[in-house]
């Protein structure tokens, strides 16, 4: 594959992820329009979240990457976000939260599709000095994503409020928050119908003929996986306490902005959103090439060094928000935060890929995805809350929890680290030495 179709690739994936974000991150910004309507606790929204998407998403990506490591990968992208975007618009129908917490189980679902096939495809279209670029810029979607939920969705509520819709029949009793889910989800139907056009790459790095029997294939993965477990579980331990941290982050973040600063709910928003966006892409862009900098000197040791120093930076930015800080101050330790945690997001999926043979990466990236939602995604917002519904009752003290969050998890993620580093240091390493 020529190098310019390989970023065609890229850009083509960056835009699914960036869509896929959006439709996930957007319900962060409804949090108290939808605990209105409905009639739920802060706890009950984080599960709708965490619970709701998280877990199965996670649950998902199993069968789903198994699909992806037999069958045309771009095709299992496609369909993936044909779904999510459908249960987006679907959301936006839910009249109670059981309807909106099933909404939220089929965008889990759908968006369990794209992050295995993409890191196999990548892995297969770019060298393991470009790799770790490649996979950064992919993951780029997320931050911008993340941020345009916030930033646009700011701007969509407050144009929604003023709209008036009372000559559109249909439209009648749907509230603004069902809406922006509707206006999020429209745009992923036509990006599928260039995923599915995209032709699907040659297959490299393979060190053995895929089985043809479906259990067999789950079984040979699996007992690959346990005879690495120091290095695979290592890793998946480490990302997965820091997705906690950051998917809890990003959840409550900007209800922290309007109840402590009482700042609205579209203010928060846009001060949010371009915090994130500016900071989260610097973050991933700067993970990516300090990785691929770090190649020469340390080799693929680069990866996790990467992580050791993203991790506690994370940390440190985020234990200040405890003490009640002015709102620049308080901007300033969210973007440094954001940018740490961003900048593992290309770097740990690429660590991946480069110790795993073919015809197990997709799989072996549906059982990190499995595990690091499972304890990560599913458990980041609701600790959170829990922290300040049942330990901190008082809504003030939200910057606190937040802190005390941070404590628990990224310790955790930093000794997961030192637990795998001997065995991925001399781990064979399957990147593709054979490409030009």
């Amino acid at each position: 594959m020529s190098n310019s179709r390989g970023w065609y690739l890229v850009f083509l994936l960056f835009l699914a992820y960036l869509l896929s974000f959006l439709d996930r991150q957007i319900i962060a910004l409804l949090v108290d329009p939808i605990k209105q309507d409905l009639g739920i606790s802060d706890f009950q929204f984080a599960l709708l979240h965490g619970l709701g998407f998280g877990v199965f998403f996670a649950l998902f990506g199993i069968p789903i990457a198994l699909a992806a490591d037999r069958w045309r990968r771009t095709r299992v992208i496609g369909i993936g976000i044909v779904v999510w975007s459908a249960m987006t618009v679907a959301c936006g129908l839910a009249r109670n939260y059981f309807q909106l917490f099933l909404g939220r189980i089929g965008v889990g679902v759908g968006e369990a599709a794209l992050a295995p096939a993409a890191y196999s495809l990548l892995a297969d279209v770019f060298d393991r000095k470009r790799l770790p670029t490649a996979m950064a810029v992919f993951s780029m979607g997320s931050t911008v994503g993340s941020g345009f939920a916030f930033l646009l969705g700011g701007r969509l509520l407050d144009w929604l409020e003023g709209w008036d819709r009372s000559h559109i029949t249909w439209l009648n009793g749907f509230a603004d928050w069902q809406l922006a889910f509707m206006f999020a989800g429209l745009p992923g139907l036509f990006l599928a119908i260039l995923i599915f056009r995209f032709a699907e790459p040659k297959r490299r790095g393979l060190l053995e003929v895929a089985p043809a029997d479906v259990g067999q294939q789950l079984r040979a993965t699996f007992a690959f996986l346990m005879s690495q477990r120091r290095l695979y579980f290592g890793i998946f331990l480490a990302i997965a306490a820091t997705t906690a941290m950051s998917s809890g982050f990003i959840v409550w973040t900007p209800v922290y902005l309007i109840r402590h600063f009482e700042l609205s709910p579209a203010q928060a928003a846009g001060h949010f959103g371009s915090i994130f966006v500016v900071a989260a892409s610097l973050g991933v862009l700067a993970g990516g090439l300090l990785a691929s900098r770090w190649q020469p000197r340390f080799g693929q040791q680069a990866y996790l060094r990467v992580m050791v120093l993203a991790m506690s930076g994370t940390l440190l930015s985020l234990l200040p928000l405890a003490l009640g800080l002015t709102l620049p101050l308080t901007s300033l330790f969210i973007a440094l935060a954001v940018f740490f945690t961003q900048s593992l997001a290309g770097v740990s999926v690429a660590s991946l890929q480069v110790v795993t043979p073919n015809e197990k990466r997709a799989q072996v990236s549906s059982y990190f995805l499995l595990f690091v939602n499972l304890l990560g995604y599913g458990s980041g917002a609701p600790l959170i809350a829990a922290l300040g519904d049942f330990l901190l009752p008082e809504e003030a003290h939200l910057g606190l929890a937040l802190a005390l969050a941070a404590v628990v998890l990224l310790p955790l993620a930093l000794l997961a680290v030192r637990v795998a580093w001997q065995p991925y240091k001399i781990a064979r390493n399957f990147a593709l030495e054979e490409m030009p």
